[in-house]
């Protein structure tokens, strides 16, 4: 699927530069989206996540008294950084560094507050009774957390390690269109309101993804979010610094791409490890149909699999203590092709790992909607839910596999260079 791949040799040779290349800080963007905002009238979630932790995978966690899912980093079960419980309650949170307070402090963390409250809260009031009790116990968070639940709940806390406030997305005051954007800052540090504007942003770190953000939901607003929409055109995002998406990419233009694209601040980035898209229930639904679709790796790169609650065990391309399978394709698929510096991507192979994967993508979502509609119907057990979950990570498996296949052979069958050309000696070299 790949023509002119004369770069590629070239990207292979660097892969071990990134290898062991540092990471900068976490750099998520998120999205807490009401139900009076989406086609269904079910609430969505969603969260790109930025962090040194590449490698990542999805995990049960049946340790408390509710069962959860959740994206953790890959060998650890310590703490969680997006995931949902069979009571509905779904949660995720980008790093707020600005509600730091002076002096040492003690407490849960921004992970582990996050397997708490899957493993305890069943709504929105649950999750807020816990910001208030640990108030007065003490945080180590500086984050804000997004939380979505089965009575209709969607609501967005910037929290501290003493103090949180709260903006309710079902409120039209907080927030206008029903949705509430946040990516590492946090209005109630910067004095901003609710739903910023790009002017009262400044030169704020991460306003660039922020304001890409709200631009993607507000051309969606009028004909309602979609699951589909967040997964495709939310997480996948590449736009320049001015918000405007690079052609050819999946918000832009039908124009060829630029040669390469530089991430520091697009939503999908060299330093995406995961992403999350929630899709939750209405109020009265079984909240056990709320749906985890997770991309390992970074979206440009990778495939979103629905994950449930029910699931007996977690499909083996999605988990393992070094990485899930299906992520780590994608970090080398990614790696094969950024940018000398590492801060962004050669756009030439581009185009045909998306219209591999994204058709393959396209079924995936078919499949699982008709899927969903069986199931409220008919109801199924938790070994049918197993199965389904595991076919589909099949498929966006043997799509992955077929793709890094592809590149390599590409690389393998490129001609050899030839050898350097040396100008004439000009002087006799005596060897000892």
């Amino acid at each position: 699927m790949y023509a002119n791949r004369a770069s590629l040799i070239r990207m292979l040779m660097l892969l071990l530069i990134w290898k062991s290349s540092p990471l900068p800080l976490d750099a998520c963007t998120t999205a807490v989206i009401s139900g009076r905002a989406t086609v269904d009238g079910r609430p969505l979630l969603w969260k790109n996540r930025d962090a040194p932790a590449r490698h990542n995978e999805v995990a049960l966690l049946t340790e408390g008294p509710l069962r959860a899912v959740a994206v953790v980093n890959a060998g650890s079960r310590k703490s969680a950084w997006m995931g949902m419980n069979e009571a509905g309650f779904c949660i995720e949170n980008s790093l707020s560094t600005d509600l730091r307070q002076p002096g040492k402090k003690t407490g849960p963390a921004n992970g582990l507050l996050i397997k708490r409250a899957l493993l305890t809260c069943h709504t929105v009031a649950d999750f807020k009774r816990l910001l208030e009790e640990t108030n007065q116990t003490g945080r180590r968070t500086v984050a804000n957390f997004g939380v979505i639940d089965a009575q209709g709940g969607a609501a967005l806390f910037e929290t501290g390690p003493t103090s949180f406030t709260m903006f309710d997305a079902n409120d039209p005051a907080v927030a206008p269109h029903g949705y509430i954007v946040r990516s590492n800052f946090a209005t109630t540090a910067r004095d901003l309101p609710a739903s910023p504007t790009p002017e009262q942003l400044n030169d704020i770190y991460s306003a660039e993804r922020f304001s890409q953000a709200c631009s993607r939901l507000e051309l969606q607003k009028s004909k309602g979010i979609t699951v589909e929409y967040v997964i495709r055109h939310l997480t996948r995002d590449l736009s320049q610094a001015t918000g405007t998406p690079h052609p050819g990419t999946v918000n832009g233009t039908t124009k060829p791409l630029p040669a390469t694209i530089a991430t520091k601040n697009t939503i999908s980035r060299t330093t995406t490890v995961s992403a999350a898209v929630f899709h939750g229930v209405k109020p009265g639904e079984d909240p056990r149909l709320a749906t985890m679709w997770t991309i390992l790796g970074d979206p440009s790169f990778s495939l979103a699999v629905p994950s449930w609650v029910d699931v007996q065990t977690i499909a083996e391309p999605l988990t393992d203590e070094n990485g899930a399978a299906l992520g780590e394709i994608a970090i080398t698929l990614r790696d094969w092709n950024k940018t000398d510096d590492g801060k962004g991507i050669n756009t030439e192979c581009l185009p045909g790992i998306w219209s591999d994967l994204w058709s393959v993508e396209d079924k995936i979502l078919s499949l699982t909607s008709k899927f969903q509609m069986a199931r409220k119907e008919h109801g199924y057990s938790a070994g049918a839910i197993t199965r389904f979950h595991q076919k589909m990570a099949n498929l966006a498996m043997n799509a992955m596999q077929q793709e890094l296949r592809e590149m390599k052979q590409a690389a393998i069958t490129l001609p050899t260079p030839p050898p350097p050309a040396f100008a004439p000696v000009k002087k006799t070299i005596v060897i000892p």
